[in-house]
């Protein structure tokens, strides 16, 4: 008898109110924070029965999610997305927001009814839309416990904002991972915790399978927390760059 498919499931992380003191965190207005995370959920759930099978939307300032629950009980898909909400801010800002992130991955992945051990998870950082997921889901390789996209230029790094696991490869790097991530460990380089997960996955090679590149380039939409700046559009020159670097020189990660 086959196996059955792995769900894919959308963990969405988010912060309505962030700690003041944020290292490179401009972006700190919380009624702006949470409008974005409402038009980023009212996309994703239009995924739904298309490349997700449920979304898990866990926020860590325990700020009033009622409007995006409304947002969720307008689609009709109320027992497809999970609300999880606690305060997770105790810690020194001087941490960084990779390490509340990562810290709140963990408890969503305790805490959630909807996630099962068989599943795969697809984390977002929820403020941002990735327009091409539905293609970059579709596109995952099967056999890998880990698919991330790597960068070494201008800088050797692990993009943060969108990665796949499964449970193997939740056990061996997820978890625990945000006591590694600290941003006062190298201060004012707002790069740092994609560096630190990069070094972290760079030894985890040999234990479990990472596929460091995603096969499609990811088309961001939204507004960067760390200098309030637009993503690339779709066919802006990085992205463009990137798309070409993929297809005649693959070898080059940028």
């Amino acid at each position: 008898m086959n196996e059955r498919t792995p769900r894919n499931v959308l963990l969405m992380t988010a912060t309505i109110a962030p700690l003041h003191g944020i290292p490179a965190l401009v972006r700190v207005d919380p009624t702006l924070r949470l409008q974005d995370y409402q038009e980023s959920l009212a996309f994703y759930i239009g995924l739904l029965g298309k490349c997700f099978d449920a979304i898990v939307f866990a926020e860590n300032s325990k700020s009033d999610l009622a409007p995006l629950v409304a947002t969720s009980a307008k689609s009709g898909y109320v027992d497809k997305v999970e609300f999880i909400s606690f305060y997770g801010l105790d810690y020194p800002p001087v941490y960084g927001r990779g390490y509340g992130e990562f810290q709140l991955v963990e408890h969503a992945i305790k805490k959630s009814k909807l996630l099962s051990p068989g599943d795969i998870v697809w984390k977002v950082t929820g403020r941002y839309i990735v327009k091409n997921i539905e293609e970059i889901v579709a596109s995952r390789p099967l056999t890998s416990d880990l698919y991330c996209h790597m960068r070494n230029y201008p800088y050797r790094l692990c993009e943060l904002y969108l990665l796949a696991w499964n449970m193997r490869g939740y056990e061996a790097v997820i978890k625990g991972v945000y006591s590694h991530l600290r941003n006062d460990i190298v201060p004012n380089k707002h790069t740092i915790e994609e560096t630190l997960f990069r070094q972290i996955l760079d030894r985890s090679f040999e234990h479990i399978n990472i596929v460091p590149r995603f096969k499609i380039v990811p088309i961001v939409h939204g507004v960067r927390g760390w200098d309030n700046s637009q993503y690339s559009k779709k066919w802006s020159i990085k992205i463009a760059t990137r798309r070409l670097a993929n297809v005649f020189v693959p070898s080059l990660w940028i």
